[in-house]
């Protein structure tokens, strides 16, 4: 028998998660757990969660308030850790304020139980925007003729699906989050999505399972890491180290799989490494002499930029 667990991070979401929680309730393959944890919200989620798993008599629910505020990645990243002494088959992750449609599980265990060389299991969704200012992310296109469609194989800082989408593998989660260290400030959707592309374990399915409510005051996962001209030598160096603690994750992932990959994985967290240490140590000429000798490693000519004028900032 198949089982499955789902994991919330919840933060001021006493308005709307009811609904979330109703679409999570009545899915057709029910989930065996149900973990929330609670990034200290200011108003009544907690109370609104724990009414909710009373008046339902929920077995397997369960919700934790953090002792401080963790962030969103790292509610996330403790989700993953909470969750690694559970004997399920299958992690879903959640947000507090999507719709799931009621076979969504279900469909994705499906084609996660007849394909076995798939660890991670996107699928598409609905967008709903309540906000004339409300911004609508770009989707990547799979192929639309297959059922379900595989990653590219293309080592970024990104993610092709909203996290909530994801059905994974329990024991690739394991494997993820035995890696990321406390404190890596790296968003879940990116880490393990690019992780399973990255090992040829990563695919769409490409059928809609839910809706994605955008609201004016939605924000990209990224924005913290999206940097210009006026942003601090700080910020600079702070995303720097997030995108050396992400490569690096990818690396050992892609190691412990033995997959073709980690040589060349390998190489490119060492070049994140050594350009999260010379622009942490301050010196101009250093930091150009490395952009000079590490050009083929840049991902673009707007990463090369980006050291340049770095490299003067104090």
């Amino acid at each position: 028998m198949v089982k499955t667990a789902v994991l919330m991070a919840t933060y001021n979401g006493s308005q709307f998660i009811e609904k979330q929680l109703d679409s999570i309730r009545k899915q057709t393959l029910v989930p065996d757990y149900v973990l929330m944890r609670d990034d200290c919200s200011t108003d009544d989620t907690v109370e609104v969660v724990k009414n909710y798993i009373q008046k339902y008599n929920l077995s397997g629910w369960s919700i934790q308030r953090n002792a401080s505020n963790l962030g969103w990645r790292l509610n996330f990243r403790q989700l993953m850790l909470d969750v690694v002494s559970y004997g399920v088959d299958y992690v879903f992750f959640s947000d507090q304020d999507d719709i799931w449609y009621l076979d969504k599980n279900e469909r994705q265990v499906i084609v996660m139980e007849e394909r076995q060389d798939i660890d991670l299991l996107s699928a598409d969704i609905d967008i709903e925007v309540r906000s004339d200012r409300a911004t609508v992310p770009d989707q990547f296109q799979f192929d639309e003729q297959q059922q379900v469609s595989p990653y590219p194989n293309i080592l970024t800082y990104r993610t092709y699906r909203p996290g909530w989408t994801f059905c994974l593998r329990k024991i690739f989660s394991d494997i993820v989050v035995s890696s990321w260290k406390e404190g890596d400030q790296i968003s879940h959707d990116n880490l393990t999505s690019i992780a399973a592309a990255m090992t040829d374990r990563a695919a769409n399915m490409n059928v809609k399972v839910g809706s994605h409510i955008r609201y004016e005051n939605n924000a990209s996962g990224n924005k913290k890491y999206v940097f210009t001209i006026k942003s601090s030598k700080q910020k600079h160096i702070d995303g720097l180290y997030v995108f050396y603690r992400f490569y690096e994750v990818i690396a050992q992932v892609a190691s412990y799989y033995r997959h073709d990959n980690s040589k060349i994985l390998n190489e490119v967290s060492e070049f994140y490494k050594e350009r999260y240490e010379v622009a942490h140590s301050n010196k101009v000429m250093e930091n150009l002499f490395f952009v000079i000798f590490h050009l083929s490693y840049y991902e673009n000519m707007n990463a090369v930029a980006r050291d340049l004028i770095f490299s003067f900032k104090k």
